[in-house]
């Protein structure tokens, strides 16, 4: 019987100390936002499959976002702005580049052009059908072009960047890091 409980206790142990380990970095993300669990693993599954550009933009946000809780003076493009800077893209020829431009009132990018780290201007249907622009994480439904999106909501706020799904049925400049 002091055998059977102790492998009990032990079991419990392993079980518990394995648990603590696999989602030490999911619990580290998460304490520092709103997500679900299953939200973040899609975030990382995305960044893995992402363009090598796509990526670091993409992991370059999401440190600003969660794990320093970064506050940029500005707006939305200034704090998108500071993500491809820090990323390594800044606004210099060769490292940046346009792959679509409209203006606010079309044509519009049709959903294939849009990868993961792109940085999209859209008409944010959510607020006020104002511009606004955000890094493209992972499409939440292809079908309704509903898009998981890092932004920044700007307007004095001193909140940080985060992770929300916009209607991007009317983006109109798509610009992409270019890795060499």
């Amino acid at each position: 019987m002091k055998v059977f409980k102790v492998l009990i206790h032990t079991s419990i142990l392993v079980f518990l100390s394995f648990s603590l380990f696999s989602c030490s970095s999911y619990k580290k993300a998460a304490s520092n936002s709103n997500l679900s669990k299953s939200e973040l693993q899609l975030i990382l599954k995305a960044e893995k499959n992402a363009s090598k550009g796509g990526k670091k933009v993409l992991e370059e946000g999401r440190i600003l976002a969660l794990n320093k809780k970064a506050i940029i003076p500005g707006s939305c493009w200034n704090w998108i702005n500071t993500v491809y800077n820090n990323a390594g893209f800044p606004n210099k020829k060769g490292k940046r580049k346009t792959v679509f431009k409209g203006k606010k009132n079309g044509p519009y990018a049709k959903s294939k052009k849009i990868e993961a780290g792109d940085w999209l201007y859209f008409i944010n249907h959510s607020y006020n059908n104002i511009e606004h622009s955000g890094i493209f994480v992972y499409w939440v439904n292809y079908k309704k072009r509903q898009g998981m999106i890092l932004s920044y909501g700007g307007e004095n706020r001193k909140q940080p960047g985060r992770y929300k799904v916009y209607d991007l049925r009317h983006v109109y400049n798509i610009i992409r890091p270019v890795s060499k």
